[in-house]
C-alpha cells in the first residue's frame, strides 16, 4: 500500500517514526523524499486508517 505524505526530510521521519514502528514494525515501512509525492509504503493488509492517524497526529497527511 502506498500513501502519499509531506514527510518532506529525515527530521519529519525522525516524527513519525516511533510511531509507524510501532504500528507497523521497525522495517516495514519506507518513504522516498526525494519523490515530490513523499509517498509512504507499508504492507497490503496493515489497516490504512490507523496509518492515517499517525499521520494525521504529526500533520503529514498529503493535502
Amino acid at each position: 500500500m502506498t500513501l502519499n505524505s509531506k514527510i518532506n526530510c529525515g527530521g519529519c521521519i525522525a516524527k513519525v517514526q516511533s510511531d509507524l514502528n510501532a504500528l507497523l514494525g521497525e522495517g516495514n515501512w519506507s518513504v522516498d523524499t526525494a519523490l515530490p509525492n513523499k509517498p509512504l509504503t507499508f504492507a497490503d493488509d496493515a489497516d490504512v486508517d490507523e496509518v492515517l492517524d499517525v499521520l494525521d497526529a504529526h500533520n503529514m497527511i498529503a493535502d
